[in-house]
């Protein structure tokens, strides 16, 4: 057996590192680091080590207190409630991995429970997305990341349709400028025909220019080469959750938001549920979707076997005056782009880079920062710099928003999909980061395939759900319409006429219909993610005072209720005016 300690002492000098390892090829690594970045380099180092499964970090920064959640509070509240749910399967987050497990179990006669700690679907990672449903180039060959990315992109076509979503399979090309740099292209393209891409291409110039029109348009009359993958997609992220969790609960399936689970029931090394600050759950299956906090979710079930190491991105949204130059997603790289990019980039993560929405918005970023905090949603000028860094023709002006992600990165950064060997029943879904959008269908399938096997050999199969139905209407888009059908629509039902946000064109019929969602919004981000009012250059500076109002008429709220994004973030705390006070249905003496 390798001596671990030893290794990573001398690959560190100056530590006094102490490594452990069990028979699962579980690595605990412990000691004090002299910064986060040199913690983070030992996790990686280590999970490189022969014989190394995971690693589970116990390591210590001199003079950081890295912040640890805690749970008590939840875990007393849920106790003193008690027993509220029997399930046979709870889902821990509704991000893109949970939404899309809870509608793939749903073709099953199962009692299901996905929970939140948040008031929405995709209020994490999943909605602090840059949206690329990648082709797998650009992952490990052998990885579970590469198998279920190329998998995950083939099935997202499907998706698209069955869902009614958009899906812009726009396709991306890297051209370069130097012959020094097809070398660069070749390795690429080795990799994605090691790891199954679909329609990958080493393309000369005279192709390069044939394939993306922009080259030329743009003045790139240097290209000597590109590498051309045509499946590249685009789609927005927080809409494809909506659409899978909208036809999970449409067969069936049943959410709870605002709901922090504190501890794994277990015993005997089965999974018995959960408590949460609403109480206990009970279930049979616990499936843990639970993003950047899955490791402390699995140490809660008897099963320490990883650590995440949360990776901060920075993502700068463009005014839509600013539209895109290429038609596929492009970027051109010359001999001194990639000295500029080799020296910043995060060598664990494709961060930075420009795309663009299927709305049309540029995006710029994400960046790809190493963090010790999972709840750091700070913009720095640096995190926004490094996301800006790869768009030489953009202008600061034109970035309407920026906002934060936190990946849920673990040290072999490699996705970790499997049932425990220490607690049957509990699966977990953890290290989810890139490419785990493009992976979702392929991840919901493999879990799908993980319960469904636990079952049988219990002696209990899922029968199927004879009333599951994977088609999910489509929502109207009343600013895609044509002016005919837009009117036809207006005659039919007149809140279709009266537009909330301007910058997007948002109708009322449309904020009406996102309220009658089998997933009913409650804030005012959740109408933005769900609709687009105030996703427009204003960011809902005319709007949202008009979004608030219907969302209060329509829940039967005051005013003062409605919440910006989440429990606590009020956006009004007082009726202040006799409009608004009118408005809540009171009587207001002027006198």
């Amino acid at each position: 057996m390798e001596n671990y300690t030893q290794i990573l002492n001398e690959k560190f000098p100056g530590l006094r590192l102490n490594c452990e390892i069990n028979q699962r090829g579980i690595l605990t690594v412990s000691g004090e680091c002299g910064n986060w970045e040199q913690l983070v380099d030992i996790g990686h180092a280590a999970a490189k080590l022969g014989g190394v499964k995971n690693v589970v970090s116990e390591m210590t920064v001199k003079g950081l207190v890295i912040p640890v959640k805690d749970y008590s509070a939840f875990k007393h509240n849920g106790q003193a409630i008690g027993t509220v749910e029997y399930v046979d399967v709870l889902i821990i987050g509704a991000g893109i991995s949970g939404c899309a497990v809870a509608r793939e179990l749903s073709k099953y006669r199962l009692n299901i429970l996905v929970t939140d700690m948040a008031d929405d679907i995709a209020t994490g990672a999943t909605k602090a997305n840059n949206g690329n449903i990648h082709p797998g180039h650009a992952v490990a060959p052998g990885t579970l990341k590469a198998t279920l990315n190329f998998k995950g992109n083939r099935m997202y076509t499907q998706w698209a349709e069955d869902l009614g979503f958009d899906l812009r399979r726009c396709g991306a090309m890297g051209a370069v400028t130097d012959e020094q740099l097809i070398p660069m292209l070749q390795k690429a393209y080795d990799i994605a025909k090691l790891n199954g891409v679909d329609g990958v291409e080493l393309v000369d110039a005279k192709r390069a220019y044939e394939l993306e029109p922009g080259l030329a348009r743009n003045n790139h009359k240097d290209i000597v080469g590109a590498l051309w993958l045509p499946s590249l997609g685009l789609v927005e992220p927080y809409k494809v959750a909506t659409a899978l969790a909208e036809n999970a609960a449409e067969n069936g399936v049943r959410f709870l938001f605002n709901c922090t689970v504190a501890d794994i029931l277990h015993e005997d090394g089965a999974v018995r549920g959960a408590v949460t600050n609403k109480g206990i759950i009970h279930a049979t299956y616990v499936i843990n979707c639970a993003g950047v906090y899955a490791d402390e979710i699995s140490a809660m079930a008897g099963d320490k076997c990883y650590t995440i190491h949360p990776r901060k991105g920075v993502i700068a949204i463009l005014d839509k005056r600013r539209t895109p130059i290429y038609n596929s997603l492009t970027e051109v790289f010359t001999l001194e782009s990639v000295k500029e990019m080799s020296a910043k980039k995060n060598a664990e993560s494709k961060g930075g880079g420009m795309c663009y929405t299927p709305e049309g918005n540029i995006l710029m970023g994400p960046s790809a920062i190493e963090i010790p905090n999972k709840e750091d949603l700070s913009t720095t000028p640096e995190d926004l710099d490094y996301a800006m860094g790869r768009g030489s023709h953009i202008s600061y002006s034109d970035v309407i928003r920026f906002f934060a992600g936190v990946r849920a990165a673990d040290f072999t950064e490699d996705f970790i999909i499997e049932m425990s060997p220490i607690t049957d029943g509990f699966i977990n879904v953890g290290g989810i980061q890139s490419p785990g959008l493009a992976a979702a269908p392929a991840i919901a399938e493999m879990v799908e395939g993980i319960l469904v096997k636990s079952a049988g050999k219990r002696g209990a199969p899922p029968a199927p759900n004879p009333n599951y139905n994977p088609v999910r209407k489509r929502e109207i888009e009343f600013r895609h319409l044509s002016r005919e059908a837009q009117d036809e629509l207006i005659r039919q039902n007149p809140s279709y006429g009266r537009i909330i946000c301007r910058c997007e064109s948002i109708t009322e019929g449309e904020i009406l219909e996102a309220l009658r969602s089998p997933l009913r919004p409650a804030s005012i981000d959740a109408i933005k993610r769900r609709t687009r009012a105030g996703m427009g250059r204003c960011q809902g500076g005319f709007c949202q005072s008009r979004v608030l109002e219907i969302l209060a008429r329509e829940l039967g709220r005051e005013w003062a209720e409605i919440n910006l994004t989440g429990e606590g973030s009020n956006v009004l705390t007082t009726d202040n005016r006799p409009s608004c006070a009118l408005c809540n249905g009171k009587q207001v003496n002027n006198a």
